[in-house]
């Protein structure tokens, strides 16, 4: 890729004649010196004495520039192209100026200024040069920026397709959670029913052992009844136990003569003991 080329001075520096400026003629030489401050010191008085002076002016224009005070720089080229009709004065003008624009970042205004300068003297190679190496910069820059624009997109779509994936993981989850929380809510009913069942169980057996209990309890005590009964009446009868069996007797003998039998009657009376 071809570069822009080192800046170009040209420098119009006519031999001092009696009209000659004396600020102009001193500042031309600490120009050549390098001595950029003293040389701008003395251009600037030489315009005190003639404003409008081109020449003055466009080396003023040129110590600003290499000062790097390229907004001074600028608008001193101006003067200098308002104030001369001079082909060759006005093409160095204004491709100093596109070198000015081109410092100051101001690509677009660089390439005009080159442009106007080709008008003026459409050989100057050095403009065509520079056009064509910005011409190219800017059609790189909207290579790029498209290039940009497609990763740019292409990211926008794969992180859209992220974003789906990461809800569609999202929601199956939050769906695994629901299942999750439903099975384990059913867990817990079956258990609390489980757990109702086996306290349920528990209370019956307890309430069936009770009763046993108590129903063993109560047996226990009409068996002791009974015997204490039956001790109370062996005590006060003796021979109670033949009473009862002559009463068995007595009744077996009536169902017989019930049945046409003919059985002797035997009272209690009837033998003596």
């Amino acid at each position: 890729m071809k570069k822009v080329l080192s800046l170009i001075f040209i420098m119009f520096l006519f031999p001092v004649f009696s009209y000659a400026n004396e600020n102009m003629v001193k500042g031309n030489k600490q120009y050549q010196k390098n001595n950029v401050d003293k040389a701008i010191e003395y251009y600037e008085k030489a315009k005190e004495a003639d404003a409008d002076n081109a020449m003055i002016n466009y080396n003023l224009a040129n110590a600003y520039y290499r000062k790097g005070e390229y907004d001074k720089a600028l608008e001193t080229y101006k003067v200098v192209l308002n104030n001369t009709n001079n082909a060759e004065l006005k093409s160095a003008a204004l491709y100093n100026m596109g070198n000015t624009a081109y410092r100051k970042q101001d690509k677009d205004l660089a390439l005009d200024y080159y442009k106007e300068c080709l008008k003026v003297n459409s050989s100057d190679i050095a403009a065509k040069h520079n056009i064509e190496f910005l011409q190219q910069e800017q059609q790189q820059n909207k290579d790029k920026n498209k290039d940009n624009k497609n990763d740019k997109n292409k990211d926008n779509k794969q992180q859209n397709n992220q974003n789906k994936d990461n809800q569609e993981n999202n929601d199956k989850d939050k769906q695994n959670q629901d299942n999750n929380k439903d099975q384990k809510d059913n867990k817990n009913d079956d258990k609390n029913k489980q757990d109702n069942q086996n306290n349920e169980n528990k209370n019956n057996n307890e309430q069936n052992k009770q009763k046993d209990k108590n129903d063993d309890k109560q047996q226990n005590k009409d068996n002791k009844q009974d015997k204490d009964d039956k001790d109370d009446k062996q005590k006060q009868n003796p021979n109670q136990h033949l009473l009862d069996y002559f009463d068995k007797q007595d009744k077996q003998n009536h169902d017989n003569a019930k049945d046409g039998g003919t059985i002797q009657k035997i009272g209690r009376s009837g033998k003596s003991w």
